[in-house]
């Protein structure tokens, strides 16, 4: 297990090839008439003076909905959005909701007899993030985007403790024996049947299928 946990350590995640150049957010919107080149302008000359993102710009500017910014960064990602509306995302696959918080993303959709998991994200996929999901909970995971404040709203119905009481986040930096000794402890109490180990960004995730219930450790490591 030290010798796995020292892998993933050194390691970002499986290397995801580049995606291809984007248009920049400003000029589709402006390809699609949403905004004038005026309107572009003033924007971009705010954006230069904010610590805000392009499409948070135009939507304090009145430039653009929340929704024609959320479908301008899906096409640049050739993604699809979808709306989630009132609805309860009741999934059978459970992601640590730190990750969530994090990382700007939420799972949306779960299809059992396919194990295929769809994730929405706001600003941009994060594809390591989706690589390790993919391995850890044996899914295949495909993105999609949703708008911010659909992200903020089903993110607060998830942040419920009973959702969170199977997750421990150590945000002390420990060295990997520590973390294989932690880990160890938590397979003995937990009476194990399963482990892995992954990697997401600034985070080693070690999930515990437990005789009673699963339980995610998540470490956090250095930055590369």
């Amino acid at each position: 297990m030290q010798a796995k946990i020292l892998e993933l350590m050194s390691a970002q995640g499986r290397p995801v090839r580049a995606h291809a150049s984007r248009i920049p957010l400003g000029l589709l919107l402006l390809q699609r008439g949403i905004l004038t080149a005026e309107q572009l302008r003033i924007a971009l000359d705010r954006h230069r003076l904010t610590a805000l993102n392009f499409g948070d710009v135009v939507q304090e500017l009145g430039f653009a909905t929340a929704e024609q910014v959320t479908a301008a960064v899906a096409a640049q990602w050739a993604c699809p959005v979808i709306s989630l509306g009132e609805r309860q995302l009741e999934l059978g696959v459970r992601i640590p909701h730190r990750f969530l918080e994090l990382y700007g993303m939420l799972p949306v959709h779960f299809v059992e007899s396919e194990r295929r998991l769809l994730i929405a994200f706001v600003t941009g996929v994060q594809h390591q993030m989706l690589y390790t999901i993919g391995q850890m909970t044996s899914c295949t995971v495909t993105p999609c985007f949703i708008t911010a404040s659909e992200y903020e709203s089903h993110l607060h119905l998830a942040s419920q403790a009973s959702v969170r009481d199977n997750e421990l986040v150590f945000e002390q930096i420990f060295e990997a024996a520590e973390m294989a000794r932690i880990t160890s402890n938590y397979v003995g109490q937990l009476g194990a049947e399963r482990l892995r180990l992954g990697r997401c960004r600034d985070y080693v995730w070690a999930r515990i299928w437990g005789k009673t219930r699963e339980m995610d450790l998540l470490f956090r490591v250095q930055s590369a």
